[in-house]
């Protein structure tokens, strides 16, 4: 009976174990980072799915990414619509554009925007949590 008991135990602590980590953890991290290595006025973009806790930590101001009349507007559909809505973003005054582990996927799924990106910044900070881009001035 112990071993039945046991054989029940261990897969059930492996599929509950992930609903136990902080998922606002990996945001946490980036938003101290960020305030790190900003200046207190920066203008930050953030890939962050909508939770704003990226912004709390950092101190500073910005939008989420993709974003619509200031709220957070989904996934992008394309790269083309990707770099339009972080053009829009820089021509109000963004310096800095933050990724999270959550959005890294994005940058293979939108190799346009990728290469944008990679054309238009530079990466001042990566981990295996988040990405921090310095938008290159114009």
């Amino acid at each position: 009976s112990i071993v039945l008991a046991v054989s029940f135990l261990i897969p059930a602590f492996v599929c509950v174990r992930p609903f136990y980590e902080s998922s606002a953890a990996q945001l946490r991290d980036a938003g101290l980072e960020v305030k790190k290595l900003t200046p207190s006025d920066a203008l930050i973009v953030a890939a962050d799915m909508g939770d704003p806790t990226i912004f709390y930590y950092a101190e500073r101001k910005g939008w989420h990414f993709l974003e619509e009349n200031a709220i957070y507007n989904g996934n992008p559909d394309d790269s083309e619509q990707a770099i339009e809505n972080l053009e829009r973003l820089r021509r109000r005054g963004t310096t800095h554009f933050v990724f999270t582990r959550n959005t890294f996927s994005w940058l293979q799924s939108y190799p346009e925007f990728a290469e944008y990106l990679l054309q238009n910044s530079t990466l001042i900070e990566a981990t295996p949590e988040f990405r921090i881009y310095k938008l290159t001035v114009r």
